[in-house]
């Protein structure tokens, strides 16, 4: 809607159908002392997959997350968290949005989803601009939970503190889209018009911010229920660094079988 901001041409790009052919394969290491509610012990796994065997795209994807957890005290669970991923394109593949890692609250809570990050900043993209995503990222946390006091331990109802800090990064996507544009192929970002203003016809390149290893952190607390249903957990967190083209999120609902 060219009056009340344009969509990314990064993001329209993207729309369509693809064929992703993937092969992957997983390393991981565990000596908790329980799967449900752990409180000492090493989870690590190293993940990569690789993209390219027939389909359309042609990437090589490599992730790891490693947790150590150890009890300080009578209940009280301390919690390190280190994680990182890297992404790339190979045999002349150029990565779009939808290949790139667009992390929020799995890397730092705070953050809403798809809130950190590269994204395109351009003249006439909307308020808060469009997460276009990186290809590296690096994170880590520390946490201690402890138990509800007042309330029996047979619920199940836990408490938590915690800080998280991260970063992604890396935007190697195509930043010139003149033919989806409506322009000659080959024409140069200079020679287009920048959409300032509504009604304005939308610039064919993209400008990227928040591409930078600048580190993104919050503190917060959380409510932790072990339910019948599966652990269900709520976050309220607070961002303490950011980038201007950042979105925050003060709270979170999580639910599943780990966290």
């Amino acid at each position: 809607c060219l009056s009340n901001g344009e969509a990314s041409l990064a993001l329209k790009e993207a729309a369509g159908t693809r064929l992703n052919s993937v092969l992957g394969y997983s390393l991981s290491y565990n000596s908790l002392d329980s799967a449900k509610n752990p409180t000492r012990g090493i989870y690590a796994e190293l993940r990569q997959d690789v993209a390219g065997a027939g389909g359309d795209t042609r990437f090589v994807r490599t992730t790891g997350d490693i947790r150590v957890y150890r009890e300080i005290f009578d209940s009280f669970v301390g919690i390190a968290r280190l994680q990182g991923g890297h992404i790339a394109g190979f045999g002349g593949y150029k990565l779009h949005i939808v290949d790139n890692f667009n992390l929020g609250p799995s890397l730092v809570r705070g953050f809403a989803p798809g809130g950190i990050g590269p994204r395109d900043v351009s003249a006439g993209i909307n308020s808060k601009a469009n997460a276009i995503g990186g290809t590296r990222y690096a994170g880590g946390s520390l946490e201690v939970q402890f138990p509800f006091f007042g309330m029996p331990r047979d619920m199940g109802m836990k408490l938590a503190v915690f800080a998280d800090a991260g970063a992604l990064w890396g935007y190697n996507g195509t930043t010139n889209f003149a033919t989806l544009a409506g322009y000659a192929a080959g024409t140069p970002c200079a020679a287009m018009p920048a959409n300032t203003a509504p009604g304005h016809k939308q610039g064919g390149c993209i400008t990227v911010g928040g591409d930078s290893t600048k580190i993104r952190s919050s503190v917060g607390a959380s409510l932790i229920w072990n339910s019948p249903m599966g652990p269900i957990r709520f976050d309220f967190a607070k961002a303490l660094t950011k980038d201007k083209a950042d979105v925050t999120q003060f709270f979170r609902f999580s639910g599943g079988t780990t966290f």
